[in-house]
């Protein structure tokens, strides 16, 4: 976790999940000029253009979007106090751990489907680094960084090509969201040698799921840290504590993430974008439910 920057965390009253996450995880909000819907695009009458208003005719008002439910009060106050308690203990306290990952999930963003949801950022980012992937399988290297505008990376060691793969995979943003997926990449980059990549120009199936799952359980530990877990570094003894329990979370949450892990990746150059977006999201899910089942045996 050192590069994560330190962060209050989501405050109770924010949305469960952004309005704006309802869609594709890799777009921003609105066609980013602020006018309405581009030609060809469905105006409000279902009929894909926009409706003409006939000059004297009563105005109809559009229909409202349906009213979100406004967030639960101190939501995340238990996963809180749980981590808390885990940090005290300089890391010793594992129980307190697993309650506090499933707290998060369960009544902080209501359930995995919501927590996977929440990581828009780093569920585009996992899947653009399964993306290059495959472009390494598909054309080789080399080839793949010059389509991608990165030839002067060719030839480069593993991990010069990964770090100049850094502003592809998570652009530099200002919201917590882009900083968690960022700061999980570079934490993933910092394991590039454990990896035990020997031809970059075809990545095995091994390799590719160390990688991919590597950086999901980076993610992950990144977003609980900024989300329940920086009172940690204030109620830890001294820095022995702090480093002892943040190992402890990242051992958890790295082997709760393989665990959970179903996806075939055997065949990943055959994939399409959407069976890739489909095994992203599956992994972010399944893990988030199997870390709140292993909080339930703590009861």
């Amino acid at each position: 976790m050192g590069t994560s920057g330190a962060s209050r965390g989501s405050g109770s009253n924010t949305s469960l999940v952004p309005s704006w996450l309802d869609g594709d995880a890799g777009q921003a909000p609105g066609n980013g000029d602020g006018a309405g819907p581009a030609e060809g695009q469905d105006g409000g009458n279902g009929t894909g253009t926009t409706p003409q208003v006939t000059p004297g005719a009563p105005v109809v008002a559009a229909p409202s979007p349906p009213i979100r439910p406004p967030p639960e009060p101190a939501r995340f106050q238990s996963a809180r106090r749980n981590f808390t308690s885990f940090a005290r203990s300089g890391g010793s306290d594992r129980g307190a751990l697993r309650r506090a990952v499933r707290d998060y999930v369960r009544s902080g963003t209501r359930g995995a489907a919501n927590a996977t949801r929440r990581m828009g950022s780093s569920r585009t980012a996992a899947r653009k680094l399964l993306g290059v992937l495959q472009s390494f399988q598909r054309e080789g290297t080399a080839e793949a960084l010059r389509r991608l505008n990165l030839a002067n990376l060719v030839g480069r060691p593993i991990e010069d090509i990964f770090l100049g793969l850094t502003d592809l995979i998570c652009p530099d943003g200002g919201s917590v969201d882009e900083g968690t997926a960022r700061d999980a990449w570079l934490e993933t980059l910092a394991e590039v040698d454990w990896f035990g990549l020997q031809d970059p120009d075809m990545p095995t199936e091994t390799e590719v799921r160390e990688i991919f799952l590597s950086f999901v359980a980076n993610t992950i530990e990144t977003r609980l840290f900024q989300e329940i877990g920086i009172n940690g570094l204030r109620v830890a003894a001294d820095n022995g504590a702090v480093e002892a329990f943040q190992a402890q979370l990242s051992s958890y949450i790295e082997r709760g993430v393989r665990d959970a892990f179903s996806a075939d990746l055997s065949n990943l150059s055959a994939l399409s974008e959407q069976e890739v977006a489909a095994v992203v999201d599956d992994t972010y899910r399944e893990a988030w439910e199997l870390l709140v089942a292993w909080g339930d045996q703590e009861q």
